[in-house]
């Protein structure tokens, strides 16, 4: 391992075109000559109106050396050796002579996850990740395009819907989206879910790709690609690394319990909590008025108290970004069945990076890649340095990239599956 060679990028330049030069070029400096092995890039949405994200992308491939395997995504705003971000583009590039590196992707995620993960594994190069009886210790990164709203005729893009008259007609279109229109949630956690049965063996780190908070758009880039409701892979073998992953919250619990007794098919619209309209029983519970929420207050208050759901034997967040009349929508997949009311604040948010690291286990991290909820973002604004300052300090300076996105999780064999809004999800490689 002390051959490996790590480059940190970052450029706050509004045009696309010469931000991809620079974020190229201050990345691969650190390599100092070596060929990168891969790309990792991450840019906020403002590029969009600002040459475009195709134009990022020839700006990058102007530096990078033909054929080094690129894959990356659009973000809220991301963390690094150099500072804490909302707008500009990041990058995190590697070299080791031992390193096997192998993209993927799969289109389709929000019309069929199954078979985009499907595909996103047969369209890896020499089938990488089929390779069981040669495999060394790896890291599998997975970037799901996240949630895009859909604009409701006279009403536009919206989070609260509280009118009877759009009230059925919303829900219909809602479980329509994402087979006609490839809009809607992500499904990131269905996505997540089906790459762990097909590679239970890997280590693996989730995001999704966002916006600025609104859900209206969002990219995903591989190669000289700019793709849309895909998902994307980055396989990282190095034999003699030690990998680890885990995944820690800030949330607490409030004592608040309750039973989600109707949901609909797809799971992810609940209709009723303790048997009652579901939005005005979580009012009752929580002791809000019935104009505490509205479609200015939602993201603001609504997301500090998630549900907490029971998946694959673990209790974890799960934030309500949406309210439709008496129905609330949630990101991933819920059961019915026993849940309750979780609670969080700044310093549990600060404090959920110190009992990470304390999980990861490895003695000497070199690098380290993370995603985190867009909503910690939100939450510690200017606090962030605290969390990058925690950062340092556990990996000593080590190259480390966090972005900030919309649904979030990590895998491994030991830990298995944890997807969980309001998180940090570490993936460290490093050393004895």
């Amino acid at each position: 391992m002390s051959e490996l060679k790590a480059g940190v990028g970052l450029s706050r330049k509004w045009d696309a075109r010469e931000a991809g030069r620079e974020v190229a070029e201050t990345a691969l400096e650190k390599l100092e000559g070596e060929k990168p092995k891969f790309f990792l890039l991450f840019s906020t949405i403002h590029y969009e109106k600002y040459g475009g994200f195709q134009e990022l992308l020839n700006g990058v491939w102007e530096v990078l050396p033909e054929g080094t395997p690129l894959i990356g995504g659009t973000v809220a705003g991301f963390m690094n050796n150099y500072g804490c971000f909302a707008r500009g583009a990041t990058a995190l590039t590697l070299f080791h002579p031992n390193m096997y590196v192998q993209i993927g992707f799969g289109k389709g995620t929000k019309r069929n996850p199954t078979k985009a993960v499907q595909n996103c594994i047969h369209s890896m190069q020499d089938k990488s990740l089929e390779r069981e009886k040669e495999q060394h210790q790896g890291l599998l990164l997975l970037l799901v395009s996240g949630p895009l709203a859909f604009k409701i005729p006279g009403y536009g893009y919206r989070k609260f819907i509280d009118s009877d008259l759009i009230n059925k007609s919303v829900k219909h279109a809602f479980r329509l989206s994402h087979y006609l229109l490839q809009k809607g949630l992500g499904r990131e956690d269905e996505v997540f879910e089906a790459f762990v049965k097909r590679k239970s063996h890997c280590k693996m780190i989730l995001g999704t790709s966002v916006d600025d908070y609104k859900g209206i758009s969002n990219y995903l880039f591989f190669n000289k690609q700019v793709l849309r409701n895909a998902v994307v892979a980055l396989n990282v073998e190095i034999p003699d690394a030690e990998i680890d992953v885990c995944t820690t919250h800030g949330m607490k619990k409030t004592g608040i319990k309750f039973k989600i007794t109707k949901i609909s098919k797809d799971g992810h619209i609940i209709h009723e909590i303790n048997h009652r309209p579901a939005v005005s029983e979580l009012y009752d519970l929580l002791g809000w008025s019935k104009n505490f929420l509205n479609e200015e207050t939602i993201l603001h208050r609504i997301l500090y108290y998630p549900i907490s759901v029971n998946r694959f034997g673990k209790e974890v967040p799960v934030v309500m970004p949406a309210i439709i009349k008496e129905s609330i929508i949630t990101p991933c997949l819920v059961n019915r069945g026993d849940a309750s009311i979780m609670t969080v604040n700044g310093l549990d948010l600060i404090d959920a990076v110190d009992k990470g690291f304390n999980l990861l286990q490895v003695k000497k991290p070199a690098v380290c890649i993370c995603s985190a909820c867009l909503t910690i973002m939100q939450t510690l604004g200017y606090r962030l340095d605290t969390v990058r300052e925690k950062v340092d300090s556990h990996l000593k300076n080590a190259p480390f990239v966090i972005f900030f996105c919309a649904g979030e999780g990590s895998y491994s064999p030991k830990r298995g599956v944890i997807y969980a809004n309001m998180s940090y999800n570490f993936g460290v490689i490093g050393y004895q």
